[in-house]
């Protein structure tokens, strides 16, 4: 070897080991950890509920808890929101059809189904124990807010109501009501002593939805303090490295570690994460399109969050200003335009003060008038809903609402007058330029201070 290729050598191990020790350090804490390991009690594990906005969410994040769930002699349930059948791209690679039509959608809601069977029954799962619902793919956040009550067209199927033989009601109206309904009779009748979905701070709109609709219904039925375990599937370049790393932990993404959720790792046996690759590889459609995103799930550890209520508090004047946050956003964390921090959210903070309900959005930049600062609010008293609100600021004005805007460098604070007693808002903020949106905050309910 001459002294030019044992230069190579030396470079290429030195950037090896710093790559490997980089690896290590970020994603597998073999001594102190920021996260911690989680325990379960056996109680928990009696009937164990899990939410999955489309097929194969419910394996890529559960299937480790849901195998010790049975092997403790628990029950677990698995609620399917949509059948994944409006992913166009797998249709397309799949089926070899560059221009997809309803029928070719429904081909593969049909199949992600048959998947997600295959793929429950080999981890123990007993087929009375899946439930389809048949909702949207890629429709869920539109039925959250704007749909709640009309119906809502799927991008693939071009049906506004469900087309699937084997929904939990059969030809279901595409509407957010019809959800509510559906996740209300499940929860009743199943009474679940753990419930497994998405987390808020979630990218793909299927999945935060998912979590709107499943905390609004808990909150409905006076069972928001029931054992919630809240995964994560989808954010920017996560989880890293892609592929199959067995040896790794599930560690949470870096800009949620300080955003108000504590995080837990799930620990697996070595058995457990073996049978939980295999069963990621039944879901062969989702495989041929992207089999190293769904393997970087199989790890030796699963990851879950708590990410408790907050406080709606009452004016105080001796209080400070970040006494009254209750949200935190990560930064550089934009849909689009990611570098513009006129648009990036930091964080959101709340008041009441004489029948007024203040809101001050936060970004880490200054304000610009050409875009467009939302406020999404959910009132509720004794545990049922009274109003909504929607307010926008837009060229430093307020539209859709009675109330004040004022903006200040990087605030924008909104006073709106509530004329209604109430008990608890769930409320969320999001920045648009020309309706495209930008950024979003996770959605948080929030109790009135007493």
């Amino acid at each position: 070897m001459n002294k030019k290729m044992k230069y190579i050598a030396i470079i290429t191990l030195i950037l090896f080991v710093a790559f490997a020790g980089l690896e290590l350090k970020t994603y597998n804490y073999a001594g102190k950890t920021p996260v911690k390991k989680l325990y379960p009690t056996p109680q928990i594990y009696q009937r164990v509920l899990v939410f999955a906005p489309h097929p194969d969410d419910e394996t890529l994040a559960a299937a480790g808890l849901i195998q010790d769930t049975l092997r403790y002699g628990g029950c677990v349930k698995v609620i399917v929101m949509t059948n994944g059948d409006s992913f166009e791209r797998a249709v397309i690679e799949n089926y070899e059809i560059p221009m997809p039509k309803p029928q070719e959608f429904l081909r593969l809601g049909y199949d992600r189904q048959k998947e997600t069977k295959n793929a429950l029954k080999y981890l123990g799962v007993k087929g009375e124990n899946i439930i389809f619902l048949g909702y949207p793919d890629k429709g869920l956040a539109p039925l959250w807010w704007k749909y709640w009550n009309v119906p809502y067209k799927s991008f693939g199927t071009k049906t506004t109501i469900s087309p699937y033989d084997n929904s939990y009601i059969l030809k279901v109206e595409y509407n957010g009501k019809n959800i509510i309904k559906d996740l209300t009779k499940i929860i009743k009748e199943y009474n679940p002593t753990l419930i497994v979905y998405p987390h808020p701070n979630e990218l793909h709109p299927d999945h935060w939805a998912t979590n709107s609709f499943v905390k609004y219904t808990l909150y409905l039925l006076k069972k928001e303090n029931l054992p919630q375990f809240l995964y994560i599937i989808h954010r920017t370049d996560w989880p890293l490295p892609f592929g199959k790393h067995s040896q790794l932990n599930l560690n949470p993404p870096q800009n949620l570690l300080k955003t108000g959720t504590e995080w837990h790792l799930y620990p697996l046996a070595k058995t457990d994460i073996d049978k939980k690759g295999e069963a990621i590889m039944m879901y062969k459609t989702q495989i041929k399109v992207m089999k190293d995103f769904l393997l970087a799930f199989d790890r030796k550890t699963e990851l879950y969050g708590f990410y408790e209520d907050g406080i709606l508090k009452k004016y105080n004047k001796n209080r400070k200003f970040d006494d009254y946050k209750v949200i935190i956003d990560p930064e550089y964390d934009n849909f689009r335009d990611y570098e513009n921090g006129s648009v990036d959210i930091t964080g959101v903070y709340a008041y009441i003060q004489n029948n007024n309900l203040h809101i001050t959005i936060k970004c880490r930049q200054p304000a610009k008038p050409l875009y467009e600062y939302n406020l999404y609010g959910i009132l509720f008293k004794g545990h049922k809903e009274v109003t909504r609100i929607n307010a926008k600021v837009t060229n430093g004005k307020l539209v859709y609402r009675k109330g004040d805007v004022n903006i200040k460098n990087r605030i924008i604070h909104i006073t709106i007058p509530i004329n209604i007693d109430f008990d608890a808002i769930y409320l969320s903020a999001t920045t648009t330029s020309n309706k495209y949106l930008i950024d979003k905050t996770a959605w948080r309910l929030l109790k009135k201070e007493k």
